[in-house]
């Protein structure tokens, strides 16, 4: 089981991009969650707890899915940190995702 935590920059609010991201770690049975970043509106922070090529592998699709989603989400930068929030402190987790209100008309392409 790894633990990584992630900063993406780009075009990653308001562009459902926090679904995107939280659907494809349900399709690959990866616990995490992804926050906002309130101050700085392209950036998002991200916590994945799962098998570690599983992890590594939606690592690695956020860098090169261009774009991520219909609505234009895109990674332009990608930092893995040392360290970071729990996933149940996140907004978005992989837990809650069915409990929020989404937009249905996005294509997901993770």
């Amino acid at each position: 089981m790894a633990r990584t935590y992630v900063r993406v920059q780009g075009n990653v609010q308001k562009v459902m991009f926090r679904q995107t991201l939280i659907r494809a770690m349900v399709k690959r049975g990866i616990r995490g969650g992804a926050s906002n970043n309130r101050q700085q509106k392209d950036l998002v922070d991200i916590t994945m707890d799962g098998n570690a090529d599983e992890v590594e592998a939606l690592v690695e699709a956020l860098r090169t899915t261009k774009p991520l989603n219909s609505w234009g989400a895109e990674v332009v930068t990608l930092a893995v940190l040392t360290s970071g929030l729990d996933v149940d402190a996140h907004q978005v987790t992989t837990t809650n995702v069915d409990d929020r209100s989404w937009n249905p008309n996005v294509e997901m392409y993770l």
